[in-house]
């Protein structure tokens, strides 16, 4: 398993394909392996796709300690460092979203930028309702894993996708409870989260940005999309009508034309 030290921690990376570089940085209390293959496949034919475990998730090493998302960020630059990239394509999601802004707002380091289902944060973003939070930030002492993962998934496909999809929700389950998230890195991860906002700094930012959401995310909701495009000047919105919260799982083959539209 490929790992590198980026000090206080080993970073679990995998690359797939050769090309440009095209950093993924994935969300809340997820891991590299719930991209999917079929999504990574189809990126790799075109980029050198560099997918990672943020600290504290996964196969990544975990300091105990509390964090912003502006260390997530920096844990990312360490990694492309410690691989050679001088600068990359950057593709975020949900909280990986909020990394990559601060990524991009820090340092000189990315060429283009992806931000799926995601937002600036702060008062001006609109929020998930009441009994979505209520799942986000249910407590997971004494729950099954299964049990925390049918939930997750409740709030991050549509319940067509779910219901129509049987297989592939058993597959996502497994996924899911291979290596779970403990209690104190999910708080941790939240609470970075609660104090995250880049509302007022995107506006000098001219990096070239795709927005992507679905219609029916109800994590966040999609009228964060044309927020952030009215905040990034260069920038573009995609909605993926049958997708919720992770389109690029309900509507892969749409979400890669994008991209590709997008970056090449």
């Amino acid at each position: 398993m490929p790992k590198i030290n980026i000090g206080s921690l080993d970073l679990f990376y995998e690359i797939y394909g050769d090309g440009p570089p095209l950093i993924m940085i994935i969300g809340l209390g997820a891991n590299s392996s719930w991209w999917g293959n079929y999504f990574l496949k189809g990126l790799a034919k075109h980029f050198k796709v560099i997918v990672f475990d943020n600290r504290g998730t996964g196969r990544s090493g975990d300091p105990k300690l509390d964090y912003s998302i502006k260390s997530l960020a920096d844990d990312t630059l360490a990694l492309m460092d410690a691989l050679n990239i001088k600068k990359s394509h950057v593709f975020g999601h949900s909280m990986g979203g909020y990394i990559a802004q601060e990524l991009v707002l820090n340092y000189n380091r990315v060429n283009k930028l992806i931000l799926c289902s995601t937002s600036c944060g702060g008062p001006i973003s609109v929020s998930a309702k009441p009994k979505v939070l209520k799942i986000v930030n249910k407590l997971r002492t004494g729950r099954s894993q299964e049990e925390i993962a049918m939930e997750t998934l409740e709030i991050l496909y549509s319940t067509e996708f779910i219901m129509a999809n049987p297989n592939l929700i058993d597959i996502a389950i497994q996924i899911m409870t291979k290596t779970p998230l403990d209690e104190e890195s999910y708080f941790r991860q939240t609470k970075a989260i609660q104090s995250f906002n880049t509302c007022n700094r995107l506006k000098n930012l001219e990096i070239p940005t795709l927005i992507l959401h679905g219609m029916k995310d109800v994590l966040v909701p999609p009228q964060n999309a044309y927020l952030l495009a009215e905040l990034l000047s260069n920038s573009r919105v995609k909605i993926f009508s049958k997708s919720a919260h992770a389109p690029f799982v309900e509507e892969p083959d749409l979400v890669l034309k994008a991209i590709f539209q997008f970056l090449l």
